[in-house]
């Protein structure tokens, strides 16, 4: 006489419990490490010169200023060309339209940037305040010849508010590969600008 035994695969209800925790546990702490990690990357610092205001993000360099500039800022972490923000102050008559400045401002481009090409002009409003906008690449290249680095193409976009007898031109510099991933940041920045 045999006897046969069967054994029943239940799942039981801790089991099934167990692999929803699972589940639920692992995505909490993705989301976690997603906003820890974005908090960590939007922190920012304030910054004020001659009457401009703005929040910068922190941890990145202070480059020295030169001519009408009264910021620049470069990402130490970014590859290739360092994503820089710049910030100048540039006098202009009181009854100047901003055609003129943005004309001042390519015509010192074209002479300044190796390679400069304008790629898009057109108007804008940023946060409520009329604005004009250019859009170029050009290409930087170490200028020390020891160096056996590929020249960068780099993206470049100005933002030209005219006030009273100034213009306030918002820049962003960024390495081609890197432009669209670093544009929300600089769109941060752009907004916090007071002047």
């Amino acid at each position: 006489m045999s006897v046969s035994s069967r054994t029943s695969n239940t799942i039981s209800l801790g089991d099934r419990f167990s692999d929803w925790a699972v589940i639920a546990i692992a995505t909490i702490a993705l989301l976690t490490g997603w906003f820890y990690k974005s908090s960590v990357e939007n922190r920012s610092v304030p910054f004020e010169a001659s009457g401009i205001s703005a929040q910068t993000p922190q941890g990145w360099l202070m480059a020295s200023t030169q001519g009408n500039e009264v910021l620049h800022v470069t990402d130490p972490t970014s590859g290739g060309f360092g994503t820089s923000y710049i910030v100048q102050n540039i006098p202009v008559e009181a009854d100047s339209v901003v055609g003129q400045a943005v004309s001042l401002l390519t015509l010192q481009h074209g002479q300044a940037l190796t390679a400069y090409r304008l790629l898009e002009q057109r108007q804008v409003t940023v946060s409520g305040k009329p604005a004009y906008e250019l859009s170029y690449v050009f290409v930087e290249s170490n200028p020390n010849l020891t160096h056996n680095e590929f020249p960068n193409i780099v993206r470049g976009m100005d933002y030209i508010f005219l006030t009273g007898d100034h213009a306030v031109v918002a820049t962003y510099w960024a390495d081609k590969q890197t432009f669209e991933d670093d544009l929300g940041r600089f769109q941060l920045f752009l907004k916090s600008l007071k002047f």
